[in-house]
């Protein structure tokens, strides 16, 4: 675990257990076993440690359901059901971050922060909704963000139940139960029925999705940067090769889409992987759902 990683997972449960504006920076270090100058070399202020804790969580989560997206084998229904039991299981194991976000402790800090939270918001009801009409059809294409809403409602407050309220509640149990749900609502409509969430109404949301792949585009370059930090955390092995190789890969990432060399990338990423080193054939791998996602869009 980088250091880095190691002050997020610290300040995660800080703000969970008091709160954000209750935290000090003195009180993150202490628990990341820094001292307070030392944590400033990692992050500035509080609202970027805040920042971070979003960025790492849904990060992994999203890469992890990407994955999901890109199994052949498995139908659209089949692909929502895996994707949904991923979610609950990893907001089960971090059941701090749940807590800060629910409470809208995060939420609260910045702009920044809100503005963070709303594209997640916005990229979560894009992935319903997209998956809602695959599952479907084109017919209920008109009420997909309505459905998606109603499934996000339903499964957040089965979450704060577990997480905030400590319900004992059967995970394996629930996401089948929403996918039943789901079909029984879809089921209901009639052809009298006009949706509430139009596109001129969710605009601001359906906006987000158009810059989508810039988002990829910025978690790509983070995905990059993380990856330094954690290698120049290890002082005492000498990755400068590698490091180098990381900063071109990310420079390629930093110039104009079309500009961007793919042929540039995918050399740079063999050169990574046959390294055979854990942590950069993890990398490797999460960089690859990345760049399917990014080449294709």
């Amino acid at each position: 675990m980088s250091r880095k990683t190691q002050i997020i997972k610290a300040a995660m449960k800080l703000f969970a257990q008091k709160g954000y504006q209750a935290t000090s920076m003195q009180e993150i270090a202490e628990n990341s076993g820094l001292a307070k100058g030392s944590l400033y070399n990692y992050f500035k202020s509080k609202e970027e440690i805040a920042i971070s804790i979003f960025k790492y969580y849904y990060d992994l989560l999203f890469e992890k359901i990407s994955k999901i997206a890109e199994d052949d084998a498995l139908s659209a229904k089949e692909k929502l059901l895996k994707q949904l039991e991923v979610q609950i299981h990893e907001f089960y194991n971090h059941k701090d971050f749940i807590h800060m976000q629910m409470t809208e402790q995060a939420v609260k800090v910045n702009d920044d922060v809100h503005k963070l939270v709303f594209c997640i918001r916005a990229e979560t009801l894009s992935r319903y909704s997209n998956a809602i009409i695959d599952i479907y059809g084109e017919s209920v294409k008109n009420f997909a963000l309505d459905f998606a809403t109603m499934l996000n409602g339903m499964l957040k407050e089965y979450l704060f139940y577990i997480a905030i309220d400590k319900k004992e509640i059967n995970l394996d149990k629930l996401a089948p139960f929403l996918i039943k749900r789901l079909d029984a609502m879809v089921q209901s409509l009639t052809d009298k029925e006009t949706p509430l969430l139009t596109d001129e109404v969710m605009k601001d949301y359906i906006d987000i999705g158009k810059t989508s792949k810039e988002n990829v585009r910025k978690q790509i370059i983070r995905h990059i940067d993380e990856m330094i930090a954690k290698l120049e955390d290890e002082r005492d092995k000498n990755y400068s090769d590698v490091i180098d190789s990381l900063n071109t890969l990310k420079q390629e990432f930093s110039r104009n889409e079309q500009e961007v060399r793919k042929f540039i990338v995918e050399a740079l990423l063999l050169y990574l992987q046959n390294l055979q080193h854990i942590d950069l054939t993890r990398f490797v791998k999460g960089l690859k759902a990345k760049m399917d996602v990014y080449f294709t869009n």
